[in-house]
């Protein structure tokens, strides 16, 4: 696949769907890092459906079989309709015809149902691929790692790929580094007919990450999730976080439309760093 580029994102317009398929509680900061302590934040676990010239799936979301909590310690429920199975039948989606799957990275809650998808290319960083088989000791429970008491891990599946850096997958639609999360952590970027959307894995959990400039509180890289907040802001002209419920406006199943450009609107970090006069707000002087 040849290296992805902003003039890339060409074609047929692509159409995005955000299905909720699990609830969680946990603290705020766990999201905002350094910024509310002792808030309990109710979270989605999202797994994204596009459509377009194929049917490309982002994310397969919590694991249908196991409990999560043994092995994390976090809340998490689901109700039927949550199911992935049946989130994808709403949908209109049947997993054999799903074309390429996207791991945005590898933690329990967006890679835990790849062996839905036996047809489909699942695509994942080598770098990130290469860190889950051996994390540092605080984040082995979070890829279901052997060491972290998975004895297999959901995202070995025969039909993985693994991609080295920005990659086209199709017209229209690419995959971008953005490392600070997980060291492989990967965004993408889908051209749609209402603008070009990036959506964030957990490189940004709210829309509160890129309105206060705040990275995720879980992350192996401080530095590097912001440079990757920036990195997404320069690729495309709006976003979606993985864990904020105003993506999901529209219900279990909710279409990306003029309500997600209205509140992800991606505009270049202000004021630069590198222009100290630089004014401090509208109309300023």
């Amino acid at each position: 696949m040849p290296d992805a580029s902003r003039e890339d994102r060409t074609g047929t317009p692509w159409r995005i769907l955000a299905l909720d398929t699990g609830t969680s509680l946990l603290e705020k900061s766990m999201l905002t890092y350094t910024s509310g302590f002792g808030e309990v934040a109710r979270i989605p676990r999202i797994m994204w459906v596009l459509t377009g010239p194929m049917t490309v799936v982002i994310d397969t979301s919590v694991a249908a079989h196991g409990k999560p909590a043994e092995f994390i310690g976090e809340d998490f429920s689901r109700s039927p309709d949550q199911e992935p199975v049946n989130a994808l039948r709403r949908a209109g989606v049947d997993p054999k015809d799903v074309e390429f799957v996207v791991l945005t990275h590898l933690h329990w809650d967006h890679a835990g149902n790849c062996d839905l998808f036996p047809e489909a290319r699942v695509l994942v960083q080598r770098t990130e691929m290469r860190y889950a088989a051996a994390p540092g000791r605080f984040f082995e429970k979070a890829f279901l790692s052997a060491p972290g008491g998975w004895a297999h891990p959901p995202y070995l599946v025969p039909n993985i790929e693994l991609l080295d850096g920005a990659t086209t997958i199709a017209p229209g639609l690419s995959v971008l580094p953005v490392p600070g999360h997980t060291p492989g952590s990967q965004a993408i970027v889908a051209a749609t007919a209402l603008g070009t959307f990036c959506i964030s894995g957990d490189a940004v959990c709210t829309y509160e990450n890129v309105e206060r400039d705040l990275p995720p509180g879980f992350h192996v890289d401080v530095d590097a999730s912001m440079d990757s907040m920036d990195r997404m802001r320069a690729a495309a002209d709006y976003l979606l976080p993985s864990h904020d419920y105003a993506v999901l406006s529209g219900g279990l199943t909710t279409e990306v439309g003029s309500a997600h450009q209205a509140r992800g609107l991606l505009q270049p970090r202000w004021p630069s760093p590198r222009q100290p006069n630089a004014s401090h707000g509208p109309g300023s002087s």
